[in-house]
């Protein structure tokens, strides 16, 4: 489980044969105790540490992990996010990021606000035939959570049915690779799985004869005020 919360960046070294090694770009941060076995956020995938040579970390990268992300498009000299686990005595911040990628989007507008920047997210799914918006635009809230590149971020605005308007405020921008995004650019993005959950929840799911009446129904919420 991570945060969303960078702790420093890594140059790519490396990608090949399903193998990613990067470069830790400031071995005296909080990065610079990664032990073999630790979960790792690269970019906002959850990796694990297989090899360790001095600035160097070693990490396997799935097909799984290679078909849903943007880490198959980077190449050596790219920078990515990084982050440590949470460990269960730290102070939590940020939101609860799993490092489970859900999809890639595609930056569609950078605009300049001065001290920080507004970005324009489009997702690239293919839309539910059924309410013609993209299929993951359910999780998607004004004002509610996402990750993009692993950094935990606000959704400013829901632009339309598959697009969303984010804010890089100078942390931001001076702690991750995010200082150099620009249009074009393909994004992992993560949806705040606490809206995954919730929607499980509500769509119903198959249950036993003796399970009757338990879950969270649409009738339910309305019965308690929830909704009307």
């Amino acid at each position: 489980m991570f945060t969303g919360l960078v702790e420093g960046t890594g140059r790519i070294v490396s990608s090949s044969n399903n193998t990613l090694i990067i470069e830790l770009n400031d071995v005296d941060n909080s990065t610079s105790d990664i032990k073999i076995g630790d979960s790792v956020s690269v970019n906002g995938v959850c990796l694990t540490v297989i090899d360790i040579r001095g600035k160097n970390i070693g990490f396997d990268v799935s097909h799984e992990s290679l078909s849903v992300t943007n880490i198959m498009g980077l190449g050596t000299g790219n920078n990515v996010n990084i982050e440590k686990s949470i460990s269960a005595s730290g102070r939590f911040h940020g939101h609860f990021v799993s490092g489970h990628v859900d999809a890639v989007g595609t930056v569609s507008k950078v605009i300049d606000r001065g001290d920080y920047i507004d970005v324009v997210v489009e997702l690239n799914h293919a839309l539910d035939t059924s309410t013609g918006k993209d299929i993951f635009s359910k999780w998607l809230v004004s004002k509610g959570s996402v990750a993009i590149n692993g950094v935990s971020l606000t959704v400013n605005e829901v632009i339309d049915n598959n697009s969303f308007r984010l804010t890089l405020i100078p942390h931001t921008l001076k702690m991750t690779n995010l200082i150099g995004i620009k249009n074009g650019d393909r994004v992992n993005i993560e949806f705040d799985i606490l809206a995954k959950y919730v929607q499980n929840m509500i769509n119903g799911q198959p249950q036993k004869p003796t399970d009757k009446g338990s879950g969270v129904t649409e009738d339910m919420l309305r019965e308690h005020g929830y909704v009307k």
